[in-house]
């Protein structure tokens, strides 16, 4: 078990994690926690959020999906095969 100590910050009450149990439970900044209390005892425990193409593009760059040249090709082309 390790011991850590309530911090204060700004306005809030702060704990920190330590390095090698985010790692252990494969979280990063910005990880979302749930935080619940029982027999006198505070439990966090991880979310899994589910991801979709919309949650994974909407930190990328808008400029990231202009459409290029190379990509005007790929759309315009016609099927060769078996495609459709």
């Amino acid at each position: 078990m390790t011991a850590i100590a309530v911090r204060q910050s700004g306005g809030a009450n702060i704990v920190s994690i330590p390095k090698a149990i985010i790692k252990t439970l494969g979280l990063k900044v910005g990880s979302k926690l749930d935080l619940s209390i029982k027999n006198n005892r505070i439990i966090l425990t991880p979310i899994e959020e589910e991801v979709s193409l919309e949650v994974l593009l909407a930190g990328s760059p808008k400029n990231c999906f202009k459409v290029t040249e190379e990509d005007r090709g790929w759309i315009d082309a016609k099927p060769s095969g078996k495609e459709i």
